[in-house]
């Protein structure tokens, strides 16, 4: 497999987080791979038409087979993928909201769930699709995700409103917001912040806090390893037991098997674009 992780021009930076290229005989060395979730929307074409199956981590008898391009609005589970086939994929990891008015589809529509971009019916990104499948290296597919990218997204986020606020919150918190508290204080209605949080991200507050929370404690374990104490990696759970019940929600295994390298499932995708991320995100 050869996977490349890539930056977006620098005048794109605020919206895209990164771009991603997949070609190989199978999508990871194991065979199955684990994906965690970070915060993230997501663009996926697939440029061959070849695929791969998916599953949810804590539903592993209902696989998906994905042989199409699709987006992903909020995913605050993780997932398992699995491929025998010559695969060729493109990416775009991109702020949930920036997704949202690039489609003009409100994200709680496909909570937790893929949408074909056939289905979607958006003409732009179906073109993207088109074009990107007629190139063959990944310098010329990154050159025109750029491009398309710099056109699209003109004003991509309207202006700062109370779902920017709570997700500038949580993300200045690490996770650990109580969005009760935060709701209470802002003196904003719970249910009508939560229904417009998950227009705006796919997912309810609560979801998206706990996926960042765990996301930040995650990368400091694997960019640590074993050099320091796990107990000493607990900021904003509630004690040892709470950590564990997250990792074992997130990964299927305790943090001691993932320390050890004993996972059936490998995570080297999930590793990589999380140690490359920028740590204040």
């Amino acid at each position: 497999m050869h996977y490349w992780r890539v930056q977006p021009d620098p005048r794109l930076r605020a919206f895209v987080q990164c771009y991603w290229v997949m070609k190989g005989a199978r999508s990871i060395v194991p065979s199955k791979e684990l994906l965690i979730p970070d915060g993230y929307s997501e663009i996926v074409l697939n440029l061959d038409k070849t695929g791969f199956e998916r599953w949810k981590l804590d539903d592993p008898a209902r696989q998906t087979s994905m042989r199409h391009s699709y987006v992903i609005g909020g995913r605050s589970h993780s997932i398992g993928t699995y491929s025998n086939e010559t695969m060729r994929l493109a990416g775009v990891k991109l702020d949930p909201r920036v997704l949202r008015s690039l489609i003009r589809t409100e994200l709680s529509a496909f909570r937790d769930e893929t949408l074909r971009l056939s289905d979607l019916g958006f003409a732009p990104l179906l073109e993207l699709e088109d074009a990107a499948a007629n190139l063959r290296t990944a310098e010329e597919i990154i050159a025109l995700l750029d491009r398309f990218f710099l056109k699209t997204l003109r004003d991509p986020v309207p202006a700062r409103d109370a779902v920017d606020a709570l997700l500038q919150r949580i993300h200045d918190d690490r996770g650990s917001t109580s969005i009760m508290r935060w709701a209470s204080d802002a003196r904003i209605d719970a249910r009508r912040l939560e229904r417009g949080f998950c227009a705006a991200t796919g997912m309810t507050p609560k979801q998206y806090a706990r996926v960042i929370r765990f996301k930040g404690t995650y990368r400091q374990i694997i960019s640590r390893g074993n050099t320091t104490p796990l107990t000493a990696q607990l900021d904003g759970f509630y004690d040892q037991s709470h950590f564990n019940r997250e990792f074992r929600h997130f990964t299927g295994v305790a943090p001691t098997v993932k320390l050890a390298g004993r996972m059936t499932q490998g995570m080297v995708v999930s590793d990589h674009l999380l140690q490359a991320e920028p740590a204040s995100s």
